[in-house]
């Protein structure tokens, strides 16, 4: 890996073992960005652009050396309800030279960016095993920090345009047990949120309940 890289052809997909963030709120400025615990553990950020011309910034402390890894997901919705955004990483002294005059804010002396534009055309969409929702992936930006301090991601539409949109961060999977407990719940969750039916979810939550009614009863007959 180069010490910055943007894979701007939408190939990379690396969906499994990422821990879903809803209801962010993220604002338009380095100082009231939405701040994020890490950039290492695999996130999904779903979030939404409401105005035309809105920007989005998260945030988080990454020490020297960091690697931060960020890839946008526009969600397979209709035309009307998903946005195809840019996106970028910002930092202090980042080891790339880009134009920063592409980016909808003004960044603070010392600040560089490495900018990752909307694609003018989406790959083939990918499925999500677990949900069975669908996403095109956007580009990757894989980079490190020179120097320690706030870096930040910056989300916005360069055609003023308004939708959802899903934001993946960090390359390491989750090794708590509490993630992999939570799996139904992430499942009930996206599904939601892509507005798709969840009615098998309930089915498989009455036969979780119908199973342990009957081991309950099982055991009470031979205890009596």
């Amino acid at each position: 890996m180069s010490a910055a890289s943007i894979e701007s052809t939408g190939t990379g997909t690396d969906l499994a073992g990422s821990l879903p963030l809803f209801h962010l709120q993220p604002g338009s400025t380095l100082a009231d960005s939405a701040f994020l615990p890490d950039l290492q553990r695999k996130r999904l950020l779903f979030n939404r652009l409401t105005q035309p011309g809105q920007v989005h910034i998260y945030r988080a402390s990454c020490a020297a050396g960091t690697r931060v890894r960020a890839q946008l997901y526009v969600p397979a919705l209709s035309m009307s309800s998903a946005v195809n955004p840019a996106f970028a990483v910002v930092g202090q002294s980042l080891p790339y030279s880009a134009d920063v005059e592409q980016l909808p804010i003004e960044l603070p002396a010392g600040y560089s960016a490495v900018v990752a534009p909307s694609p003018s055309k989406l790959s083939a969409p990918v499925t999500d095993m677990l949900t069975r929702v669908q996403y095109y992936p956007g580009p990757v930006i894989d980079t490190r920090m020179l120097v320690g301090g706030y870096c930040y991601i910056v989300v916005w539409s360069p055609q003023n345009t308004m939708g959802k949109y899903v934001l993946q961060v960090g390359h390491r999977w989750p090794l708590r047990w509490s993630y992999w407990t939570q799996i139904p719940l992430f499942w009930w969750q996206i599904r939601g949120w892509f507005g798709l039916s969840r009615a098998i979810g309930w089915l498989g939550g009455m036969l979780v309940l119908l199973l342990f009614a009957v081991v309950i009863g099982k055991k009470r007959k031979k205890s009596g």
